[in-house]
């Protein structure tokens, strides 16, 4: 199936809501974790989104901070919460049955539910949750801190275009994302959902090596990292070059460049050991589900 990535700024026009001056939906987060607070301050800095936001905690106090922070509101109960457009549900995987099961005596048809809890399949919600509600599963992944997620979306049956819409307006808030087919979520996971992990290691790994040349850990951290930070920026602002022609370029033949690669190449070790990772994270993202 082609996909396309979605750039993070959308146009004003794909940005302003035609209500024709209707007041802006509400979008209460359930949940106000790590993920939820960097797509409220995401969506707080976009100054055309169509969206009002709200706050719900079982910690009231870490609720209203964050509805404070972005200028939104806060609910002190769940039914008040529960009454928005549209709610986001952002509480861990672990509690998520117990916030379905007060949640499902309030809500009512024609109301959007947008959920980023790993591990959990749309149907486990529909099983859940009452008949006639739209939703979208979303998989971003921690780099929406930054405003450079790349987020996974799969919609429910009853997700029309308008609710597409609003999915894409909250997540390109927080970087780029894409749409797929529900069983493709744990190649997903494997790849972006966990894939920030992986980079942090072999940037660790790199400074280890580093140290181990006789450099100091500052010295060796300070360069790792930031030719991780260069390397990103690259791969942004080189999207349309293939990325073996992007290595091709700074490898010359005979080159201490390709001294390294053809240890890391050698019978496959490099792409073989990332491949087995990548696989038993998505085998682990499969077991999840069927938990």
């Amino acid at each position: 199936m082609e996909q396309t990535v979605m750039a993070q700024t959308l146009s004003e026009q794909d940005l302003v809501e035609p209500n024709n001056g209707k007041e802006k939906k509400l979008l209460y987060f359930l949940g106000s974790g790590n993920m939820a607070a960097a797509i409220g301050r995401g969506l707080a800095a976009c100054s055309h989104v169509p969206l009002r936001l709200g706050f719900y905690d079982v910690n009231a106090e870490k609720a209203q901070e964050l509805a404070a922070e972005v200028g939104g509101q806060a609910a002190l109960t769940l039914a008040e919460a529960a009454q928005a457009d549209v709610l986001l549900l952002a509480v861990k995987p672990q509690n998520m049955a117990d916030l379905a099961a007060d949640l499902a005596p309030l809500l009512k048809p024609g109301q959007l539910i947008l959920t980023i809890a790993a591990g959990l399949p749309l149907a486990w919600y529909e099983k859940r949750l009452p008949a006639g509600l739209a939703m979208v599963r979303a998989m971003p992944n921690t780099s929406a801190a930054v405003g450079a997620a790349i987020t996974g979306l799969m919609a429910g049956p009853l997700a029309g275009a308008a609710d597409k819409k609003l999915a894409e307006q909250v997540f390109a808030a927080v970087g780029e994302y894409l749409w797929l087919e529900e069983s493709e979520v744990h190649a997903l996971t494997a790849l972006s959902g966990s894939g920030p992990a992986y980079y942090y290691y072999f940037t660790e790994a790199l400074a280890a090596a580093g140290e181990a040349l006789g450099l100091s850990s500052q010295t060796a951290q300070a360069l790792a990292r930031q030719t991780a930070i260069g390397v990103g920026r690259l791969l942004e602002a080189r999207s349309d070059v293939p990325l073996s022609e992007l290595r091709q370029q700074v490898t010359s033949k005979g080159g201490t460049t390709a001294a390294a690669l053809q240890v890391f190449a050698e019978d496959s070790a490099l792409p073989r050991l990332v491949e087995n990772a990548c696989r038993a994270c998505a085998q682990r993202s499969e077991e999840m589900g069927r938990a």
